[in-house]
């Protein structure tokens, strides 16, 4: 029997980061998952991350929003933000999470969609019945991520050279209308992820 390499740590803890990105971006939080961002589990967790220097001031200012007032309030602004810069709320001023949307003319439902789903399908993975998301969502696609990062897949490389040659106008649109900081947070923090994972040295990118 030929003995099964064991994944490191790095792949496993940078999966976990794109998947808790991933949430950050396809919902605004719900109160469970607000619960869980503010508690002790959820501090921790973000301890960690800001024991980084390069996501330290990112996980600050996501901690100045999680930190104020009542849980409920915070829920309901947090919904009322995301769905201003997301689903349509805000008008003009309304963000697109979709690479589509982003890259060449700009359309939604245009070649990244298919290019994501046969990534998908290679990876034996679909789409929940109950997503109403296209595959070239930025939640998708770094969902999608943390599956090939958790497999120790090399395929997470060009997944992050894609995310990082799309995202980059869409994270500053983020930060400039943001009303919370919550997303401008996340947005920094994901800007700072895929950097940081572009710039791995040879040997931390196999596994």
């Amino acid at each position: 029997m030929t003995a099964l390499s064991p994944i490191p740590a790095a792949l496993i803890d940078r999966a976990l980061l794109w998947h808790w990105l991933a949430d950050l971006f396809l919902a605004p939080p719900g109160p469970a998952q607000l619960q869980a961002l503010r508690g002790s589990a959820g501090v921790e967790w973000r301890a960690a991350l800001a024991a980084e220097p390069d996501f330290r001031n990112a996980i600050k200012q996501i901690d100045c929003v999680l930190d104020a007032g009542d849980a409920a309030d915070l829920g309901s602004t947090l919904t009322i933000a995301f769905n201003r810069m997301f689903l349509g709320l805000g008008g003009k001023r309304t963000l697109s999470p979709c690479e589509s949307a982003w890259v060449g003319t700009r359309r939604l439902y245009q070649a990244p969609v298919s290019e994501i789903a046969a990534l998908l399908r290679v990876c034996d993975l679909t789409l929940a019945e109950d997503c109403s998301e296209p595959a070239d969502h930025l939640a998708v696609e770094l969902m999608l991520l943390a599956h090939l990062e958790a497999s120790g897949d090399p395929r997470a490389e060009d997944l992050v050279a894609r995310l990082a040659s799309w995202t980059p106008e869409l994270l500053t649109a983020v930060k400039a209308v943001d009303s919370t900081g919550f997303w401008a947070g996340a947005a920094d923090l994901l800007s700072a992820a895929l950097a940081r994972s572009l710039n791995r040295k040879p040997e931390e990118r196999t596994v």
